[in-house]
């Protein structure tokens, strides 16, 4: 293999001794016109077997949506470094290719009711080409005043940060199969993410919450969720099967997760720490009894008709909730009590920050809700944990200093 063009004898030198290294490493590749393209594309044909779905299908979307309309006409073999950079910076100020669907629905329904009526949530799907299901939940969040705001044009750093983790994996196996020598995504840093804290409930938004949706058929799954902090695609694939009320515990494994808009059920949890057992309280065990108890019932009403899936959570006829309606069902009962506005999500945070208040062991919480390391759990939640450095350092010097030297907290001593 030869190369020419250097601009000096030095610099053909240096590159020659390169060759020669990388040629006694076994590295020496051929030259390709491969494009990322055409690797991408057959990087995700290989790679779908291995992966979660819905993983496999957020990297075909970053793939599709960003990466490949912008440099995918790049050879792979010479994507560089500062190409990734002008990616990044690029999606960062530009990079939104989803219509902002809500706030052309909002604009529609403000314009029609000004006119003096508003309008229907059919005529809102017609008029905006959405389903009738966003459409409903639009016009349900409008009408509780509740105004999307405005999309920006960029992409979040969250989102730019996916898609360098996703690149970077594609490369990692890119030099794998000896298509490039170096991974150029190994060297580039992307966008920084700040860190915010989540939205959460108060112990009383929590206790007010429980107490209105006491009649709702899914009363059950609020509690056990509030309870536990398991994800929503555990709690709508949980099985009585992984389900024992005598003991108070349950194994979290089986995944109803949304791919493409569609419902698939997976094996296994999202972390290593997501399949598990863990114990349920007195309160969760006797609502998960009553709500038995009602299904059971149903089950011998419709008979042969019921749905044979032994899912803990059904609709009457045994199917199973599709986890976005389990969403929209939160939405709506958060708003009828109005209660401050959270996320479904956002309860798996108020669980953990309710039980570290408590003064549960970190450790422990970590466990109960899956994460993958206590140290990234830690990090999460170290505005909750002040409160526990702060008893830590009255306790350890009242001990260090004993009652003559430690004062008590109205400024005189304890006797």
């Amino acid at each position: 293999m030869t190369k020419g063009g250097f601009p000096t004898e030095k610099e053909a030198w240096k590159a020659c001794r390169e060759a020669m290294r990388e040629a006694d490493r076994g590295r020496i590749m051929k030259p390709s016109n491969r494009t990322l393209a055409e690797f991408l594309n057959e990087w995700l044909v290989a790679v779908e077997p291995t992966v979660d779905a819905s993983t496999w299908q957020s990297w075909r979307d970053y793939a599709r949506a960003y990466v490949i309309p912008r440099i995918g006409g790049s050879r792979l073999q010479g994507l560089n470094e500062p190409e990734l950079l002008k990616l990044y910076g690029k999606l960062l100020a530009e990079g939104r290719v989803k219509r902002d669907r809500d706030s052309d629905m909002y604009a529609y329904w403000t314009s029609e009711a000004a006119k003096g009526k508003a309008p229907t949530p059919r005529a809102v799907a017609v008029a905006c080409d959405v389903t009738i299901h966003a459409a409903r939940a639009a016009v349900r969040r409008y009408q509780s005043g509740v105004i999307p705001k405005k999309t920006p044009p960029g992409l979040a750093p969250k989102t730019v940060r996916n898609v360098h983790a996703m690149l970077h994996r594609a490369l990692v196996d890119a030099v794998a199969w000896k298509y490039i020598t170096d991974n150029p995504a190994s060297n580039v840093k992307p966008p920084k993410v700040a860190r915010t804290r989540r939205k959460v409930w108060t112990t009383e938004d929590i206790q007010t919450f429980l107490a209105s949706i006491q009649s709702d058929r899914f009363a059950a799954l609020f509690l056990l969720e509030l309870t536990t902090g398991i994800r929503r695609g555990q709690m709508c694939g949980l099985k009585w099967s992984s389900v024992d009320l005598g003991a108070g515990e349950i194994t979290v494994h089986d995944n109803r997760v949304v791919v493409g808009g569609r419902v698939r059920n997976e094996s296994g949890g999202k972390t290593k720490n997501a399949d598990q057992t863990i114990s349920i309280d007195r309160a969760t065990v006797a609502a998960l009894r009553g709500w038995k108890e009602i299904q059971d019932r149903e089950r011998a009403f419709f008979g042969t008709d019921y749905h044979a899936g032994d899912y803990v959570f059904t609709f009457e006829d045994g199917r199973p909730p599709h986890p976005d309606t389990i969403r929209q069902r939160f939405d709506r009962l958060a708003a009828a009590n109005g209660l401050a506005r959270i996320t479904f999500h956002d309860l798996r945070h108020s669980y953990a920050t309710a039980a570290l208040k408590a003064g549960v062991n970190p450790k422990v919480v970590s466990d109960r809700i899956g994460h993958a390391n206590v140290g990234f759990f830690l990090e999460t939640y170290a505005h909750v944990l002040k409160k526990d450095d702060r008893e830590a350092a009255e306790q350890a010097a009242s001990f260090l200093l004993g009652p003559d030297l430690y004062p008590a907290a109205d400024g005189v001593h304890e006797t």
